[in-house]
């Protein structure tokens, strides 16, 4: 067999061109359903993990997909909100940790680049996912922000800059308009959705949706009907040398160490809208209590464990994998009898060659011999070129496939 395998691998060499077209075309063939295999057991992994990191999730009721893609990828923004009373609920027992999540807005885009989600959250999330700044700090103050490290790489930010953020709709001119917010920090790489967001307080998300503002100085020649009076006890208007207008008419805002202390909120704390809730519970005994107490309530809110709904979208995912396995092994198919029909007419054209051997003395099996040889060569070499594709494709291309991916 060995002198069969020298001899078929210095035949393919002199008929390189064949050789070199169908080993191509083999690995063509075996590299698609590999490569789409690979991608998806790396996705699957990812997204699991990041849903195994999170015990519970708290949001509108509606569909469960959607809210869990919405509190771990900032994606997908649910049609209903929770409030502030829902966290209070999830952390009055001190069964439990909450931490809100306000992702309604993104920043205003560049040319070549969209916009980065603007999370509103608490220090709690930074502590949770195991973030920190690679340069700077996290938010203190109300106006401040850290910026992920993807995004901060293609927008060309830095500690010290600004961004702001894009109003949903341009007539609102009484809220939802843009805020001009500081960056204190960037953060470290994670690999994960963090590294494309923007990460805020949630009262500064308050801000942008219009329940928080604060008054601008103004002079005495500003249009009264943007004024802001101010009466005495009695309802008279006093005289002042200095006048304030209503934030809500600007065109921005932006929150400076001069005006932060005029920011204020209209409401009750409770009602402030919230998108989601991640919830840490202490114990599993104090998860499944949580869990009950969302299921036997009237509340409008539900509670629902990431792990699960991921597994139900996997679910779908793999049925595309099994539609994408199917059609490569009709490929398959189809490639091997294209084979097969090459192997034939070469066998054709080298009849007189198989003849000589014939009259040296080669008998017929060892002829088959050789061309099992050479089918065999030509398949390793797909093979090996396929695989090595493959890993080549998932390795240097994960941050596409991820992208590509969420």
């Amino acid at each position: 067999m060995r002198h069969a395998f020298f001899l078929a691998v210095h035949s393919l060499w002199w008929n390189r061109g064949r050789s070199l077209t169908i080993i191509l075309s083999l690995a063509i063939t075996i590299w698609l359903p590999v490569t789409v295999r690979l991608a998806l057991r790396q996705f699957q992994q990812e997204i699991s993990a990041r849903a195994a990191s999170t015990p519970l999730i708290v949001g509108a009721r509606g569909s469960r997909i959607d809210l869990v893609l919405h509190a771990l990828y900032f994606e997908s923004v649910p049609p209903a909100e929770v409030s502030m009373k829902d966290l209070e609920q999830t952390t009055e027992s001190g069964l439990a940790i909450g931490i809100p999540l306000h992702i309604r807005y993104r920043s205003q885009s560049a040319p070549g680049l969209d916009g980065a989600p603007i999370v509103g959250t608490s220090l709690e999330y930074f502590e949770f996912r195991g973030l920190r700044p690679a340069e700077g700090a996290l938010p203190a103050l109300l106006g401040e922000c850290v910026v992920g490290s993807e995004y901060a790489r293609l927008a060309g930010l830095k500690v010290g800059d600004s961004v702001l953020s894009a109003p949903r709709n341009a007539l609102n001119l009484a809220g939802d308009y843009p805020l001009k917010m500081q960056i204190t920090g960037i953060l470290e790489p994670t690999q994960s959705p963090d590294d494309k967001a923007i990460f805020t307080d949630v009262q500064t998300a308050w801000v942008i949706d219009g329940i928080g503002h604060g008054h601008q100085e103004v002079s005495k020649n500003t249009d009264p009907a943007l004024l802001l009076q101010r009466e005495d006890e009695n309802g008279n208007r006093k005289d002042s040398k200095t006048f304030t207008a209503n934030a809500g008419v600007l065109p921005f805002t932006e929150i400076t160490d001069a005006n932060r202390d005029s920011f204020h909120f209209h409401g009750e704390p409770g009602d402030f809208p919230l998108t989601a809730i991640i919830v840490v519970p202490e114990t599993e005994k104090a998860r499944v209590q949580i869990l009950g107490r969302f299921q036997s309530s009237d509340s409008e809110a539900q509670c629902i464990k990431p792990p699960d709904v991921i597994d139900e979208l996997m679910s779908m995912v793999f049925r595309i994998e099994q539609l994408v396995w199917a059609c490569s092994v009709a490929a398959l198919v189809v490639t091997l009898l294209l084979l097969g029909l090459v192997l034939n007419l070469s066998l054709r054209l080298r009849a007189a060659e198989m003849q000589t051997m014939f009259r040296l003395g080669c008998s017929r099996g060892t002829i088959w011999m050789l061309q099992t040889a050479e089918i065999l060569v030509l398949l390793a070499c797909a093979s090996l070129l396929a695989l090595t594709g493959s890993w080549l494709t998932v390795t240097l291309g994960s941050d596409a496939i991820r992208t590509l991916l969420y």
